[in-house]
């Protein structure tokens, strides 16, 4: 699916773009639009579309503006210019900006068909071409010498005085009073190598100060450096979710761990060490999640060995089950191929002792002042094991109930411990100024006194949605009460509850509810 964000100051221009988005055929959606190129700052930054359409004479800042920005946090980003202005001036900058298509107003609704999918289909020429060319080059061995360097300085084994040779050599400075380690695993079925790393390569290539290791198939090590630390954390944050967005389509699960900052090139070694010992131990718990190493203490380090008569792969695919999709995984396991292996009372048994070692490990982890036994006991009270494996039907109930316990649970305490004053107070922030038209995700990222990127990342992981997706469905939900309780004009409640546009705060509202603001109202008053 193509997410299409729209950036145009004249609203009738803008509804006309976005009628014709929402009726495009194919894999097209519409995700937001904005009046100017300040405010679709904010709101892509937590949307993270896949193609811009915008004009360039807007208030508070311009199309190049907007542009110039979006190419360095966004770097997957298409580009349309829809504009007024066809002099050979505009054009030379939009090309400079890199700009995909320049389009003149007004636009016919097919011309404007057209180019939208025209840009879909270099996004998949670019996929498809995203691997490294066969055949060594200079640029290749220049690769390799990096990578080699890169393993002395994330596994140790070189004095300072050999890595600042090798760095004249390999023409890098890395010089810097701070540095950061991420650490990333990722899963890949079915995919080719060459493409993955393609895919990243294209993903970093604009980074700046920062290096990438391929420390094996399935694991990617990110080294950042800067002389401001706050900078420097907020490049991390932006880096990962521009990987996790490219990646999305062919690495689907991604799982992050980002080090504590040292200050030495020969301590970067040690950072890493801890990164991605920590990355082993939660990686079959928080499977999916950006974590800091600093949230050690709120990560339980006894993860059981998943062997078991299930086998490895059920409890791998386990680690990023949800609750909805547990029946389905555990249907798979008793009637796959191996499922023969259950017609047993014996193994019936034993695969259930197991699946108990499983959930008290999980509701370990989101209890942590608990002990194991202690929970143990419970469930032990809670499930007679023995007399589950007898039937067939019993023992199927039995692992879904337990482990639905376990999953809901995780689930549940998805928020990670160390933000939960910062969540609390966004949330509090939210709920007190989300009538503001203002309001967006930087502005309570600066409120918490956290970078956009980082908030952005720690928000969509705590309460399992996008900011963007919150603030909509606050607001929605007071649209609501005030269509069922009063007897405002739309006008009035749409800027009651933050948007200026009557006709966009219809549109938002029959996206999420179905029905437009006033079937809405006539439903209530019909009750």
């Amino acid at each position: 699916m193509y997410q299409i964000f729209v950036v145009e100051d004249e609203l009738l221009i803008r509804q006309s773009i976005r009628n014709t988005i929402e009726h495009m055929q194919g894999p097209f959606s519409f995700c937001g639009e904005a009046s100017d190129g300040e405010m679709a700052l904010s709101l892509m930054q937590d949307l993270m579309p896949d193609i811009l359409l915008t004009d360039i004479r807007m208030p508070f800042l311009d199309g190049f503006g907007l542009i110039q920005h979006l190419k360095s946090i966004m770097p997957w980003l298409k580009i349309i210019i829809i504009s007024g202005y066809g002099d050979f001036e505009f054009a030379q900058k939009a090309i400079s900006l890199g700009v995909d298509q320049y389009l003149l107003k007004p636009v016919r609704s097919a011309d404007l068909i057209k180019t939208i999918e025209n840009v879909a289909q270099q996004i998949e020429s670019e996929k498809k071409h995203a691997a490294l060319p066969d055949g060594l080059n200079m640029d290749e061995v220049h690769a390799a010498l990096q990578q080699r360097f890169m393993y002395q300085l994330l596994y140790g084994g070189a004095d300072t005085g050999t890595l600042l040779k090798q760095m004249r050599t390999l023409q890098l400075d890395l010089v810097r009073s701070h540095y950061l380690v991420a650490v990333c695993e990722y899963e890949y079925p079915g995919q080719d190598q060459n493409l993955i790393r393609g895919t990243i390569q294209k993903a970093l290539e604009s980074a700046e100060q920062l290096l990438c290791y391929y420390n094996s198939p399935t694991q990617l090590t990110l080294l950042a450096y800067d002389n401001d630390m706050e900078a420097l954390n907020e490049r991390i944050y932006q880096e990962i979710q521009i990987l996790r967005h490219q990646l999305r389509d062919i690495c689907p699960i991604t799982t992050w761990v980002i080090s504590n900052e040292v200050q030495r090139l020969g301590t970067i070694c040690d950072a890493y060490k801890t990164a991605s010992d920590m990355l082993r131990q939660i990686s079959a718990v928080s499977a999916g999640q950006v974590i800091n190493v600093s949230d050690s203490a709120q990560i339980t380090a006894d993860i059981v060995q998943f062997h078991s008569v299930f086998g490895d792969d059920f409890f791998r695919r386990l680690t990023h089950t949800t609750v909805q999709e547990l029946p389905a995984l555990l249907d798979e396991a008793l009637t796959g191929k191996d499922g023969e292996r259950f017609q047993s009372i014996l193994m019936r048994y034993n695969a259930l002792v197991d699946l108990m070692k499983i959930t008290v490990q999980i509701m370990k982890t989101n209890l942590p002042n608990t002990d194991h036994r202690d929970i143990a006991a419970q469930l032990g009270q809670e499930y007679d094991l023995l007399r589950a494996a007898e039937k067939p039907a019993s023992f199927r109930a039995t692992a879904e109930a337990m482990l639905k316990k376990a999953l809901q649970m995780r689930q549940d305490a998805q928020t990670d411990l160390r933000y939960i004053h910062v969540i609390s107070r966004a949330e509090k922030y939210v709920a007190e100024h989300f009538c503001d038209p203002n309001m967006s995700l930087i502005s309570v990222a600066r409120h918490v006194g956290m970078s956009a990127a980082h908030f952005s990342t720690v928000f969509s992981q705590s309460m399992g949605r996008p900011f963007i997706s919150y603030l909509t469905a606050m607001r929605i939900e007071r649209a609501k009460e005030l269509l069922a309780g009063t007897s405002m004009k739309l006008s009035d409640i749409a800027m009651e509850i933050g948007y200026n546009e009557p006709n966009y705060f219809s549109h938002v509202f029959r996206k999420m509810e179905g029905i437009t603001p006033t079937e809405y109202r006539n439903s209530c008053a019909a009750q």
